[in-house]
């Protein structure tokens, strides 16, 4: 299990550090990149919670989230459509 934990943290602290370089050689695309990912992440998130609400408590409750999802992620095919052009 420490094997495994020391991997992970191992994979995100260079992929991390990877970032940082890109970004202060390119930093609008690196902040253009960041912001979808954020758009990405918090859909999933919103869908994860749309599912365990579904699940949990019925249609109902799940529905908000399940329109965050859609948001969420319309914004971020938004932006990667506009930017791919710069």
């Amino acid at each position: 299990m420490a094997v495994v934990l020391i991997f992970l943290a191992t994979f995100a602290a260079v992929a991390l550090g990877g970032w940082v370089i890109y970004a202060l050689t390119h930093p609008v695309a690196a902040g253009q990149g960041l912001l979808i990912v954020l758009c990405k992440g918090a859909g999933v998130i919103a869908l994860i919670t749309a599912v365990v609400s579904w699940l949990g408590q019925g249609l109902l409750p799940a529905v908000p989230p399940a329109l965050l999802t859609v948001a969420f992620f319309v914004a971020a095919n938004r932006l990667e459509r506009r930017w791919r052009r710069w």
